[in-house]
């Protein structure tokens, strides 16, 4: 090469008359470039890929018209399934809510089936008492009769406080006994 040319060129840019105006120097504005001669190999590599670029772009647009098929082929099963989540979401929500509502029954019967038991025992331990209570008033009737036999043998007059005892004792008596035969 020549000295004429070198490995940078200089382009001048435009004048600055405002700063020439106030007085200053006239300044003009350079920018370095590189010499074109020296970005040949460059501008062939850029040149051979060039047709791989288009290709690509072309494989880019086929794939971006494969993908908008395959959504417009696909769209009317993503709305069927979307219809069947929705409806499958509403099943599970309302059976959701029906489990709920059987928990909520069964912990209801689990207290109540406490409760029943409570009654049971006070019912049996009440059932034992009363038996008690009948068989303490049976003896007393017995030994009562007793007591009357022997008074009337000996011609003792019996006392009519203790007749009307007698007779709200036997009273009892039968009482206890028609309830007993109802339990």
């Amino acid at each position: 090469m020549s000295s004429a040319l070198s490995s940078t060129s200089r382009l001048r840019l435009a004048f600055h008359p405002r700063s020439a105006a106030r007085g200053g120097p006239a300044t003009v504005s350079t920018i370095e470039l590189a010499d074109p001669s020296l970005d040949l190999a460059g501008v062939r590599a850029s040149l051979s890929s060039v047709p791989r670029v288009s290709a690509t772009r072309r494989r880019a647009e086929g794939l971006d018209r494969q993908l908008a098929d395959a959504a417009k082929a696909a769209s009317p099963y993503v709305l069927f399934c979307q219809h069947k989540y929705e409806v499958v979401h509403h099943q599970l929500d309302s059976t959701r809510k029906e489990l709920a509502d059987c928990l909520n029954a069964l912990q209801e019967r689990m207290d109540n089936s406490r409760e029943l038991e409570a009654c049971r025992l006070r019912y049996h331990d009440l059932q034992l008492r009363y038996n008690e209570a009948v068989s303490e008033f049976q003896d007393r009737v017995s030994t009562l009769e007793a007591q009357l036999a022997a008074t009337s043998s000996f011609g003792v007059i019996v006392p009519p406080d203790a007749a009307r005892r007698k007779a709200d004792l036997e009273s009892q008596l039968a009482q206890s006994q028609s309830d007993l035969q109802v339990a």
